[in-house]
């Protein structure tokens, strides 16, 4: 009898979205520049973009870090289970990051 494994290895990629808001002040320079970063640390743990959507600026619901309004992006892509803490770390220290949200789809 041969037993099949069901278990998910630790190196296989799952889909995820990434939204972020991104602050204002440094216009569209600065968004570019944190969607060219965010990527860059993806790709280099093994992930795939699927896709980049840039909303723009919006008016934020209340504010946050004294801010009135910030910049969405919404990254859908592939990563590895164990990527995505070192993700979420470094967008909670950048700077630039308002706020994130990675969800598992």
């Amino acid at each position: 009898m041969v037993r099949k494994s069901t278990q998910v290895t630790e190196s296989a990629l799952r889909d995820y979205e990434l939204v972020m808001i991104v602050t204002p002040e440094g216009g569209e320079e600065a968004m570019e520049a944190a969607v060219e970063r965010v990527s860059e640390q993806i790709k280099a743990g093994g992930g795939e973009i699927s896709a980049v959507d840039r909303w723009g600026k919006k008016k934020l619901a209340y504010p946050i870090e004294h801010h009135l309004e910030g910049s969405y992006i919404l990254f859908t892509c592939k990563l590895k289970p164990e990527q995505t803490r070192g993700l979420e770390s470094s967008l909670d220290i950048a700077e630039d990051v308002i706020r994130h949200l990675l969800v598992a789809l």
